[in-house]
């Protein structure tokens, strides 16, 4: 995967923001929850002979789902801490086995915590704080919310084009 030139990342990160903000919890729920839904339809298309396997050097399709499922996680627990206390706690990313059923638990158990923790939030409290995105800038917690969606959707298309192509 490339990284956004400088344009597509303004382009996005105004994107992120303005949906974000216009948005409520339940529709930004909505969003994530329908892109993690196609991420695993996706990722259960892959054989398992074909999970570990790559082309060059890109991610085989097992490493792009644990990647998205560690991030996501981390991401979803800064969100939830900052929605209800106005802390983000910062911890760093976890280490995950990469076993798609376990990677699917996994993001399953974390957008029902984020959620539950999201629900109860005041969707007004706590956006003047931001932390780093890095290609978007300073993200609040919505829009990080948001984010993860995006994030999804990302990857998503990085399997579907790891799908097309012939696995070594």
């Amino acid at each position: 995967m490339s990284d956004p030139t400088p344009e597509e990342a303004g382009r996005i990160r105004d994107w992120i923001r303005a949906e974000a903000a216009s948005k409520s919890l339940e529709a930004i729920r909505d969003t994530v929850s329908e892109r993690y839904r196609v991420l695993n339809e996706t990722m259960e298309a892959f054989p398992p002979a074909d999970l570990a396997s790559t082309t060059g050097d890109e991610w085989a399709p097992i490493d792009a789902y644990r990647h998205l499922v560690e991030w996501n996680w981390q991401i979803g627990e800064d969100v939830l801490h900052t929605a209800l206390m106005g802390e983000r706690p910062g911890n760093p990313r976890p280490t995950f086995p990469a076993e798609r059923e376990a990677l699917a638990a996994r993001l399953a158990e974390s957008a029902e915590s984020v959620w539950a923790h999201v629900s109860a939030a005041d969707p007004g409290a706590f956006l003047d704080l931001t932390w780093e995105h890095p290609f978007f800038g300073q993200l609040n917690w919505r829009e990080w919310y948001f984010f993860l969606g995006v994030h999804a959707f990302d990857h998503t298309r990085q399997l579907l084009a790891m799908k097309d192509s012939p696995r070594a």
